[in-house]
């Protein structure tokens, strides 16, 4: 992605090529292809009638994850074209290195977050305090683990045969520091398996645990067979009855410039071994 993304590639046609090179090399998408520009930060995924572009003074995040019956990785990358964020992404993809040399078996995952947090105030940056790194499970994303991104006491211990995800959010030392809900929705998931009596809704549901069980999906992947607002109609019909739940696209709350890395690694035998 680093030598693929320039300036006026659109949102979009970056997702089409992740997700396409992802099928081409025998895996499927994760969950579907985040772009988080500057204060955008995370699950935002284009649909089709997006026609977003990138631009020159733009902080970009491609967050994508690949599955092979199931077992899933995840990873992230952020890309600027602007001078301005360039230490900012130092210091994030640093954060991660520094992560990634201290985790080991049963260390604390809040141990984790310290060296993060660290190497963030130590660029002059601060953390965003309400996203976390997560261990992964069999088409589960976010299983029940969480790394956080500073110190927190009376965390959980990494165990062997843990596979988990480590994402540093890195922003402005001015920056209120958190994220929250904006309004756009695009990617939703299957929460409950239970009948509903309407034959579209359930012929849907059926449908997406048979090709994601819980993995997450977004309108786009299903829109040009079913048609945009049949998908849109029938997801709301869904969550309505708690059979599917959305992710809100996540924003800074302050509105400042969002910098991401991620990998995932596991502890085996032989100690950690990075997967991404």
């Amino acid at each position: 992605m680093k030598t693929q993304v320039k300036p006026e590639m659109g949102y979009l046609e970056t997702c089409l090529f992740v997700e396409e090179e992802i099928r081409r090399r025998g895996g499927s998408p994760a969950f579907p292809t985040g772009i988080g520009v500057n204060h955008v930060t995370a699950h935002y995924a284009p649909q089709d009638d997006d026609m977003s572009v990138f631009k020159e003074s733009d902080l970009i995040k491609i967050d994508f994850g690949v599955h092979i019956d199931g077992y899933v990785t995840d990873t992230a990358v952020s890309i600027t074209f602007n001078p301005d964020y360039r230490l900012l992404l130092e210091a994030t993809e640093r954060a991660l290195g520094a992560a990634i040399e201290t985790a080991r078996r049963e260390m604390r995952t809040g141990e984790i977050g310290r060296e993060i947090y660290r190497e963030a105030i130590r660029f002059g940056f601060k953390t965003i305090t309400n996203l976390t790194g997560h261990t992964l499970d069999r088409y589960v994303v976010h299983a029940g683990k969480s790394i956080p991104n500073l110190y927190v006491p009376g965390t959980q211990s990494l165990s062997k045969g843990d596979v988990f995800a480590i994402e540093p959010f890195i922003t402005d030392g001015s920056a209120a520091g958190y994220v929250v809900d904006s309004p756009s929705e695009t990617i939703f998931s299957l929460v409950a398996r239970k009948k509903t009596g309407v034959a579209d809704l359930d012929k849907f549901a059926d449908r997406i645990w048979d090709e994601r069980k819980t993995l997450p999906f977004t309108p786009r992947w299903y829109s040009k067979e079913l048609g945009r607002g049949k998908v849109n109609d029938i997801l709301r019909q869904l969550m309505k009855r708690h059979i599917m739940r959305s992710y809100p696209t996540l924003v800074e709350a302050s509105g400042s410039p969002v910098a991401q890395f991620e990998h995932t690694m596991a502890i085996d035998e032989g100690g950690l071994v990075v997967l991404t």
